[in-house]
């Protein structure tokens, strides 16, 4: 392997040795690369045969002619702008690399979030299509929306009405459920929300607006009144608990 001489350019310690600037030394290296600037040189001859040198620490001599101090200096300096600029191409292209995997990481972070959002959109509207509000009197409305305010979960709605338990509330829905056999219609509101039942009263009032406006008051007072009750009985029998 072809050896050459060096000069020290900067003081250092080896383990076993003290490198002071200007010294002359035979050495070695074992790359041919030549933008390599990190494998060291290794000292071939005199006491200090076998040690390391950094690169950075040492500047290659020609063989002839010897440079002048002048030109040493100058290589010397050379030397070192050339290590700083691959120094900090290096550290670039480190903090470029990390940018990019980082905006990576955040892209495959908002992809996966749009397609949650969007998952729990369409589950929120298939859920909503299949809700199917069941009328109830507006004692049993008024009391849900009481039990709905103050934090009264279903699971404790139906644990106090199985133990028992009583109050203006449980009661209320206590007698829904007993006097009519509304079991499955209070679960179904439970689940499915509830709307309030229209009075006997307000529901034939509803329909004899209704019918008013729609026949103009042109049609007999007696066949109308006719008509009116046929719808109410119809509206009736109506079965709006079905989910």
């Amino acid at each position: 392997m072809k050896t050459f001489k060096i000069r020290i350019i900067a003081k250092f310690n080896t383990k076993n040795e003290l490198f002071i600037p200007g010294e002359v030394h035979e050495a070695r290296r074992l790359s041919y690369n030549f933008m390599d600037f990190k494998t060291p040189f290794q000292i071939v001859s005199g006491k200090k045969s076998g040690e390391e040198v950094p690169f950075k620490y040492a500047a290659v001599l020609p063989d002839k002619p010897q440079p002048t101090q002048e030109q040493f200096d100058r290589l010397v300096e050379q030397n070192r702008e050339l290590l700083d600029k691959l120094e900090r191409h290096t550290d670039e292209q480190l903090n470029t690399e990390k940018l990019l995997l980082r905006i990576r990481e955040l892209e495959t972070i908002a992809q996966g979030r749009d397609e949650m959002i969007k998952s729990i959109k369409s589950v929120s509207v298939v859920i909503r299509d299949k809700r199917n509000p069941v009328e109830v009197p507006r004692d049993v409305a008024n009391a849900l929306d009481w039990c709905q305010w103050n934090g009264v979960d279903n699971d404790e709605i139906v644990r106090n009405l199985a133990t028992g338990i009583n109050g203006p509330i449980m009661n209320v829905l206590r007698s829904y459920v007993h006097e009519g056999g509304n079991g499955h219609k209070l679960l179904c509101a439970l689940l499915n929300g509830h709307t309030i039942a229209p009075e006997n009263d307000e529901l034939a009032g509803l329909i004899d607006s209704l019918t008013s406006v729609w026949f103009h008051d042109k049609m007999g007072e007696n066949n109308r009144q006719d008509l009116n009750k046929m719808i109410y009985e119809f509206m009736r029998g109506l079965d709006k608990t079905a989910v």
